[in-house]
């Protein structure tokens, strides 16, 4: 790393020239260097970038002239956040990034963000967008990185009454981010990843306390559609001594189009061998914004309010056992030592006897779904209990450190055999 800290700055500077002057001169005045990167293609800019459009057309292996010959704007912006995310890597890889802010409407945001994405977790993010609120989704644009998403309320033209102390705020919260990174080194327990719902979160508390009483530190994960695959891009940076994935709700989501769905779920099991306890909490229920959001067919299933913007409904023990399925493909192509764990009385908190989407048919299909499909190197393991009840906790976390200290999955299985 540089002895001075640098903030990256990204902006078209045909339109957005004077704001992003404006940004880079009081994000300098808090003692840091700045790199003005320019990705627009078309106009003239109006403020003399760092790193031109040329040089990021080139970088992309191609030139300004021959993007703009072609006369497709779809082919010029691909090419031009390729050149914009090669130059931010090398930047990253050589030093020379302590943070990093984007200006910019639909395409701007969207150039910026692909950009941060490129850069690990923990890097200074910021990016003031002017579609940063609304009905605007930020899955995207965010993916699986911590980016700042600031809105920038007026459109990014030029520097204003109302515009100026946006911009001043997002220099200093960039400058702030840049000087306070990285973090002072500190000796860290081995981690351990999970996934975690509210209708789960009794488990993972219990399995908390016992893990960390071992010597481990729990690092959760909302299984809201971003987080499973935030966990996933971890695990396979080498992130995690184990991974317990208690909360798999996003499979079913996926298939079925809910609110909370994420492809490929499990699929880091399959390229990175890590010790992994698999449960089916969340596996129980369908998510949509309201019932009159819902598609038709679901309206008029078991449901519960969750809050003002999430409604669950009950799904089909055959819908249930479509998520088991795609779980039992990733698990038989697993490289890690794996135990799948399935507590047999319910597998969320509304899905108890007594509460509003227990569906026992659903829960036993999904059983002999999981006993017919996992190969035997992939032991299932029952235990008498429902998700939330402490005995299925304590089973989850034994098993996880079990496998972590070496031992093989067949033993511990056989450990609780006929719980079930």
């Amino acid at each position: 790393m540089s002895a001075k800290r640098t903030v990256v700055i990204v902006a078209t500077l045909d339109t957005k020239g004077e704001a992003a002057a404006y940004l880079r001169d009081e994000i300098a005045s808090w003692g840091l260097d700045t790199i003005l990167i320019d990705p627009g293609v078309l106009g003239t800019p109006t403020v003399k970038a760092d790193i031109t459009r040329e040089e990021v057309a080139q970088a992309a292996g191609t030139t300004l002239q021959a993007l703009i010959a072609q006369g497709k704007k779809g082919i010029c912006i691909a090419k031009q956040t390729e050149g914009l995310c090669a130059i931010v890597k090398k930047l990253w890889d050589e030093g020379r990034l302590d943070g990093i802010v984007a200006i910019g409407g639909g395409q701007g945001t969207s150039i910026g963000t692909a950009a941060m994405r490129v850069l690990p977790v923990g890097v200074p993010k910021l990016m003031l967008s002017t579609i940063a609120s609304g009905l605007f989704r930020f899955g995207p644009y965010v993916g699986t990185k911590d980016i700042c998403m600031m809105h920038s309320v007026t459109d990014i033209l030029d520097v204003n009454a109302i515009s100026r102390p946006i911009l001043r705020n997002a220099a200093n919260a960039i400058a702030g981010m840049a000087l306070r990174h990285p973090a002072p080194p500190q000796q860290e327990k081995p981690a351990i990843a999970v996934t975690q719902l509210g209708i789960t979160t009794p488990c993972v508390m219990r399995v908390k306390g016992i893990l960390e009483a071992q010597g481990y530190q729990i690092v959760p994960f909302h299984a809201n559609g971003s987080g499973g695959p935030a966990m996933e891009d971890l695990i396979e940076a080498g992130k995690f001594a184990g991974v317990i994935d208690l909360s798999v709700h996003e499979i079913i989501d996926g298939i079925y189009d809910g609110l909370a769905g994420a492809q490929n779920r499990m699929e880091s099991l399959t390229r990175y061998a890590i010790p992994a306890v698999v449960s089916v909490g969340g596996g129980d229920y369908l998510l949509w914004e309201s019932v009159d959001k819902a598609p038709l067919p679901y309206r008029d299933r078991p449901k519960m309010v969750h809050n003002a913007q999430m409604t669950v409904f009950q799904p089909t023990p055959e819908e249930m056992v479509a998520a088991a399925r795609v779980m039992i493909a990733a698990l038989n192509r697993a490289l890690g030592p794996t135990v799948v764990l399935i507590p047999t009385v319910g597998f969320s908190d509304m899905n108890q006897p007594g509460r509003e989407l227990y569906n026992p048919e659903g829960n036993e299909a999904v059983i002999r779904a999981f006993q017919a499909g996992l190969r035997p190197e992939v032991p299932l393991v029952l235990i008498k209990a429902h998700i939330n009840d402490p005995a299925f906790a304590d089973a989850v976390a034994d098993c996880m450190a079990r496998l972590i200290a070496g031992e093989k999955p067949a033993e511990i299985a056989a450990r609780y055999a006929g719980q079930g």
